[in-house]
């Protein structure tokens, strides 16, 4: 807010020095005439300059030269204020007339005389003789040619009396006679005052030249934005429009003044000038135009155009209010949008927008003849502002291309550190990839090495001799090949598993025929083993879980608790209600045990308590990682309980109802 507020007084401090300085005159009210004479023979000219301002004579239809006035041929006379156009005093705009004022001087001075445009042709002379004439004077629109310039003249008085004659015709300009004050001082003091005011201006659309250039450049080689092609044609036309408004620099370029062509270029540049403003809102407050709306700019625009081009001057004029609608559209869109009250930047800009809207009219119309360049004021300070949102929105752009950058090297670092992660993940996977290999292949080895020692017993006559030996032999060939299907079926589901190729399809199962099919499948076999072995379920109780995939869970647990249960021991499967509409399987056995050390990992996969017990009893590692993982997907959990010497408890707890 602070830098807002300085760039706001920065802003307002240059449009109040341009206002007081280029567009406010330093013209004293000095004497004023009464019924056509002005007596300044007590008036200081040393440091001051004045206006031929009061009652002048004034000779509407007719065009008088000073040796009619000699003659006393001219008549039909009577008084007019100056300055101000002859409409006050109900004459038709496109008129022509003739003006008289006698200026009482002391004897023998010499006076400047400013000579501002006198709408649209005018002939000057001072005591008799012709000093000034821009275009031709006419008493119809056929005779009259449109000329309009200003001058600095030289005047001397002899005998004490400056006699000055005009006449005045317009039949193609919007004003009439003499609207802006002729201005009469000494030569250094009047020169001063109009080169410092000249000069101003000067700097001034200098100024707006350099910064339109500036932003061309931009457009051209930097920044393809539509938006500073749009703000360099305002500064652009705004130079040339000023260039031509009343008492400008343009004139003293054109010696014959601006005629008739240039005074319709003049209107074209105000149209265009306008309408880039529209666009400016337009596309600064990102405005979207529908179809009515742009068809709507588009005629407010091309009808003043062909109105200048076709219609009489003072019709062109008028036609050119249409143009307002788009201005008026565009603020009230702006608003709409709702930024405004966020941006402060945006505020300053609808703040010269209206200022602009309001200022440049006024001054065209109820205070041109007071102003110096009246536009000039509120075209700065909508340049200005313009010019702020412009580097406002550039250093928005620049920060937001910091911050991108920041982001970037921070997600470089973070992408890096995750790069590095992931390698060290795959020679991780890597490393198991080949233990898990090595694993694989021990593990077939063992069943395999055993099962072929055997089946070679077998083909031995000397060794197997006996019925009895022979069945003990194929008994254990026959376990160890149950071995090498679990551990293959194993290896498949932890491939499956990690793939994310096994599919599960949850139901709901009656927990009771779940243990009657269970003591069907491991009853006899733990039995011949010696070992009691009892599964049962309390109540009514169904499980949420897979029907097929559980029997993984259960032969591996089920399996686990056989080969590490002694003869005399027992087996027991039991569910029963668990909290929260969950029940829980247990599997219970009274063998050996897991040392506290080893429950933290007996889930991990080719975890073995040992490894020589691993060799021992044909474990492969995977049970377990199998049971856990399977129940989990099954929506499960599953935990273990263990004593050395006592036996373990795996429970697995699923929903139930």
């Amino acid at each position: 807010m602070k830098r807002f507020l300085a760039i706001f007084l920065l802003i307002f401090s240059l449009c109040l020095a341009l206002f007081f300085t280029a567009s406010k005159p330093f013209v004293l009210k000095g004497p004023e005439a009464v019924e056509g004479v002005l007596d300044v023979r007590g008036t200081d000219f040393t440091s001051q300059v004045y206006a031929l301002s009061g009652q002048w004579e004034f000779y509407h239809g007719q065009l008088y030269t000073p040796e009619d006035f000699r003659q006393g041929t001219a008549k039909g006379g009577e008084y007019i204020d100056l300055p101000g156009p002859w409409t006050r005093m109900g004459y038709p705009k496109l008129s022509y007339a003739t003006y008289r004022l006698k200026i009482l001087t002391p004897p023998g001075q010499v006076y400047l005389l400013h000579i501002p445009e006198i709408m649209s042709s005018s002939l000057i002379w001072i005591n008799g003789e012709e000093f000034y004439g821009a275009g031709t004077v006419g008493g119809s629109d056929a005779d009259t040619v449109t000329g309009v310039r200003n001058e600095l003249l030289a005047a001397a008085s002899p005998n004490g009396t400056l006699e000055l004659v005009i006449q005045a015709a317009n039949y193609r300009m919007n004003g009439s006679g003499i609207f802006y004050p002729i201005l009469m001082g000494r030569d250094t003091v009047l020169i001063h005052h109009v080169f410092w005011q000249r000069t101003v201006v000067a700097a001034a659309l200098g100024g707006i030249l350099l910064i339109g250039v500036y932003h061309l450049f931009l457009y051209f080689f930097r920044r393809r934005e539509r938006l500073y092609l749009t703000f360099s044609l305002i500064c652009l036309t705004t130079v040339l429009r000023l260039g031509m408004e009343s008492n400008a620099l343009v004139q003293y370029f054109l010696p014959g003044g601006i005629g008739f062509v240039l005074s319709r270029v003049f209107l074209l540049l105000f149209t265009l000038h306008s309408l880039c403003i529209c666009l400016f809102m337009v596309q600064a407050f990102s405005i979207r135009l529908g179809r009515f709306l742009r068809v709507l700019y588009l005629v407010c625009f091309i009808l003043p155009m062909a109105g200048i081009c076709v219609l009489p001057y003072a019709a062109a004029v008028n036609g050119m209010f249409i143009v307002m609608i788009p201005y008026v559209i565009s603020i009230f869109l702006a608003v709409r949008t709702g930024n405004i009250g966020r941006d402060p930047y945006r505020l300053l800009y609808l703040c010269s927008m209206v200022t602009y809207l309001f200022y440049g009219p006024l001054t065209k119309t109820v205070f041109e003849g007071d102003m110096f360049v009246p536009g000039i004021v509120p075209n700065m300070f909508l340049i200005l502002s313009q010019c702020v949102m412009l580097s406002r929105s550039y250093a928005q752009a620049h920060e937001e291309a910091e911050r991108l950058n920041a982001n970037l090297e921070e997600l470089v670092k973070q992408r890096t550190a995750q790069l590095n992660h992931a390698n060290e993940q795959l020679e991780a996977s890597q490393a198991a990839l080949q233990e898990m290999i090595s694993n694989i292949s021990h593990d077939l080895k063992t069943p395999l090495t055993v099962l072929n020692n055997y089946l070679e017993l077998l083909g031995d006559e000397m060794i197997a001799s006996s019925e009895q030996e022979r069945t003990e032999y194929l008994g254990i060939a026959y376990h160890k090949n149950l071995d090498l299907q679990r551990l293959i079926h194993n290896l498949f589901e932890v491939t499956r598993m990690e793939g994310g190729t096994a599919v599960y399809h949850p139901e709901w199962v009656s927990a009771g025929k779940l243990m009657v099919e269970a003591d069907r499948k491991y009853g006899d076999l733990v039995r011949d083993k010696g070992i009691t072995f009892l599964a049962r379920a309390e109540g009514m109780l169904e499980l949420q879980l897979d029907k097929n995939k559980i029997w993984s869970v259960l032969d591996n647990l089920v399996y686990n608790a056989l080969r590490h249960t002694p003869e005399g021991g027992s087996i027991s499967l039991c569910i029963s209600r668990d909290v929260d509409n969950r029940a829980a399987l247990r599997v219970s056995d009274t063998g050996e045990g897991i040392a506290a050390a080893h429950l933290p990992h007996i889930f991990e996969r080719f975890y073995k308590v040992s490894p020589e017990r691993g060799e021992k009893d044909g474990s492969s590692g995977l049970g377990l990682y199998i049971v856990k993982t399977t129940a989990e997907a099954m929506g499960g959990s599953v935990r273990v309980e263990s004593t050395l010497g006592k036996g373990t408890v795996f429970t697995v707890t699923f929903p139930a109802r």
